[in-house]
């Protein structure tokens, strides 16, 4: 019998109204369960980690001496190659305060309307990537990603409905393991509170690898590299997440495909900005 279909009879109405109670009874019990159960995970995960913590405390992944919970202690923190002045538009070092786009942005301005990007990449910071990306070492990626996420959180005024990482080719994704970009978004997502989406933004070919090429290559390497597939994105303003941005040829790519899949504002967050010998 359909709940909604409510009998006539009295007899039948007092079993049917017994019948809806116990199910009631049955459905908050159910979910009582579930709560003690979820609760109950919670204390041991972190019962775990405390106990875990205690027996092997975390290690600077620099220097190996004892530090927080980031796995960086602060005097390696306070040696990594910070950002300064920056082009507000493709993150390269500005001479001057004065003005905040630089004047090949303002020449050619890039799909992609700010960089947030906390360290140049030079050592460490090349190395913290390196291990991360290449090494699989995840601590790295912990760190970086906690050091792009404090980096954002200083301006949330900028921060975007929904964060994109820069996807992989299948193949190379099965070579490699993870995308390192959809696992630093991940961590920030949940730092910041920002939904990730991944999945719609897909790179059409197996590119070859960006490094080692000139600029002129890796235009052409990355042209048409990326679609998008699926509805339109709801959200307006877009952060694409990278581990690196060299010249911003990729980013530029997929801010392209962004703009023509309905997003107003692309934004750009990685972990590090290479900087060309001539602008340092």
């Amino acid at each position: 019998m359909n709940r909604k279909q409510i009998p006539q009879n009295w007899r039948t109405k007092c079993a049917w109204a017994t019948w809806v109670a116990a199910g009631q009874d049955m459905k908050y019990e159910k979910a009582t369960t579930s709560c003690q159960s979820e609760m109950i995970r919670q204390t041991a995960r972190q019962w775990w980690k405390t106990s875990l913590d205690f027996m092997l405390p975390p290690r600077c992944i620099l220097c190996g001496q004892p530090c927080g919970a980031i796995c960086i202690c602060e005097p390696c923190k306070s040696e990594l190659p910070w950002t300064g002045i920056n082009c507000r538009q493709c993150g390269l070092p500005l001479a001057t305060a004065r003005d905040d786009v630089c004047g090949l942005c303002i020449q050619n301005p890039p799909p992609f309307t700010r960089t947030f990007c906390p360290l140049h990449y030079e050592f460490p910071a090349d190395r913290l990537v390196q291990l991360f990306k290449f090494k699989r070492q995840h601590a790295s990626g912990r760190v970086l990603s906690h050091l792009l996420g404090e980096h954002v959180s200083a301006q949330p005024s900028h921060y975007p409905d929904v964060l994109i990482p820069v996807p992989l080719h299948n193949l190379r994704m099965i070579k490699r393991g993870f995308n390192q970009a959809y696992e630093l978004g991940w961590y920030i997502s949940k730092l910041l509170d920002i939904p990730l989406h991944a999945g719609s933004l897909r790179r059409r070919r197996n590119t070859k690898a960006q490094s080692g090429l000139s600029r002129k290559q890796r235009h052409k390497n990355m042209r048409n590299a990326f679609y998008w597939h699926g509805v339109k994105p709801a959200a307006r303003h877009v952060a694409l997440i990278d581990d690196v941005m060299t010249t911003g040829t990729t980013v530029s790519e997929c801010a392209r495909v962004l703009k023509n899949a309905g997003a107003r504002q692309v934004d750009v967050w990685v972990t590090a900005r290479a900087v060309p010998s001539g602008r340092r």
